[in-house]
């Protein structure tokens, strides 16, 4: 259809999981295609980056494609380094070679096992978006949020800052739908870590349904208050919930928790006015002499 009016079909190799070994790119007829080697191919992805990956075209955008500084194509680099952050593929080929066809296949098949472990015993409790036909997900298992704002005010920001408290970093957020959380387990999560993360999200929507019945203060709960920190623990405590409900949630470890170094911040407004907290120039003027 998108050919029929004139598109380009552009193929988001961001998590390849649910196709490695199982299915080709190729076959899906788009125009351009790109793998990024994090996730699926065990490089480590944080902070915007670092990016690498594979990106192929067909014939008719090969023009297109990035140049050297020092050809003629009409097309300049859009990378300092020819082959942008290359060290890192010795982390992905050693893993390919380490893995196998069959090994890579198999991480595959238990990525998806996962993610649809996942959405089985959430079922019922939250939505679960991009079903198939069969009622299961691929490799992500993308939960619904957007119901609790109306019922309770409660935001998808405030079911992940309360993930933390558990021990949990948040899922991505709002992508590919607004006010969503997107969970990609991968092959690497062991069953009992599969099970906490269940258990904090069951007893967030536990959570969440004792604000719309009444039980909880719409603006004064564990929910609106995660993350806790130690400092919470220890100080005045003037709160209508318990302690041991507000640090130790459901899934969380009492023996090696994580502790939230801070509360809540307010994202928007960090990052629209960012602070520089390097030293001055000078320092590094002085530095180099």
């Amino acid at each position: 259809i998108t050919h029929q009016f004139g598109g380009q079909v552009y193929i988001d190799g961001a998590n390849m999981k649910a196709m490695v070994g199982l299915s080709r790119p190729g076959d899906l007829g788009g125009d351009v295609s790109h793998l990024n080697l994090h996730k699926t191919f065990a490089i480590p992805h944080g902070g915007g980056g670092p990016g690498m990956g594979p990106i192929g075209v067909k014939a008719h955008l090969a023009e297109h494609l990035p140049g050297h500084p020092e050809g003629e194509g009409a097309v300049g680099p859009v990378s300092a380094a020819p082959l942008g952050s290359a060290s890192i593929l010795a982390i992905s080929y050693a893993y390919v070679m380490m893995m196998g066809g069959e090994g890579l296949t198999q991480a595959s098949r238990v990525a998806i096992l996962n993610a649809n472990y996942i959405a089985a015993r959430l079922e019922g409790a939250f939505e679960i978006l991009f079903k198939g036909p069969t009622g299961r997900v691929a490799h992500e298992c993308i939960i619904d949020t957007r119901p609790f704002e109306a019922s309770a005010g409660i935001t998808v920001e405030d079911i992940a800052k309360r993930l933390m408290d558990s021990g949990f970093h948040a899922p991505t957020m709002s992508w590919p739908v607004a006010g969503t959380l997107m969970v990609e387990p991968t092959e690497s999560e062991s069953l009992a870590e599969l099970d906490r993360f269940c258990d904090a999200m069951l007893s967030i929507r536990e959570e969440i349904r004792a604000v719309e019945d009444g039980r909880s203060d719409p603006a004064n709960n564990p929910l609106k208050h995660a993350p806790h920190t130690m400092a919470d623990l220890v100080g005045e405590w003037d709160r209508p919930y318990s302690r041991e409900q507000g640090v130790f949630p459901a899934g969380a470890p009492r023996t090696d928790k994580y502790w939230p170094p801070v509360n809540r911040v307010d994202n928007a407004f960090g990052d629209r006015h960012l602070v520089c907290v390097c030293p001055p120039m000078e320092d590094y003027a002085l530095a180099a002499e």
